[in-house]
């Protein structure tokens, strides 16, 4: 028998659901992992000040700016945790199958950090943002991308 997981996220949280059935509606046994990003805001994870320079001619000064997007970097972070965690079922023979539904920007930055195991288990990307919804839910339109 196959052993099919499902991973549903996006850039904040991400729920892995392993042992899932598509043969049958009874699914009350799966095994849920949930994953929470800390979530801050932006002006929270800013909160000194980037700094001034010196100007290379003449007596002024002025402010810097950030060089990236520190939210967009905290979650960037968190899916790499996540396809770590993933890697590791992945190299201990957890599932064979792995399907992966995730918000297209996270969808994105799963494909360059899961391992090469992972992606060759791999079977289906849906590239939407399922994680919000509850389990029977979230099966029954994986199934119908799957099967459809």
């Amino acid at each position: 028998m196959t052993t099919t997981w499902i991973l549903a996220a996006d850039g904040n949280q991400a729920r892995l659901l392993k042992g899932v059935n598509f043969l049958k509606d009874d699914n009350q046994n799966l095994e849920q992992e949930v994953f929470q990003l800390d979530t801050k805001r932006a002006q929270d994870i800013m909160a000194d000040k980037p700094g001034r320079s010196h100007s290379s001619v003449g007596h002024g000064r002025s402010a810097m700016e950030y060089s990236s997007d520190p939210v967009r970097e905290e979650q960037q972070k968190f899916t790499s945790d996540v396809a770590s965690k993933i890697d590791g079922y992945a190299q201990a023979g957890a599932f064979d199958r792995l399907v992966l539904c995730a918000a297209p920007q996270t969808l994105g930055d799963f494909r360059s950090m899961l391992s090469a195991k992972v992606r060759e288990k791999t079977t289906v990307e849906i590239n939407k943002d399922y994680s919000n919804l509850p389990t029977d839910k979230l099966i029954a339109s994986v199934k119908s991308v799957m099967f459809n």
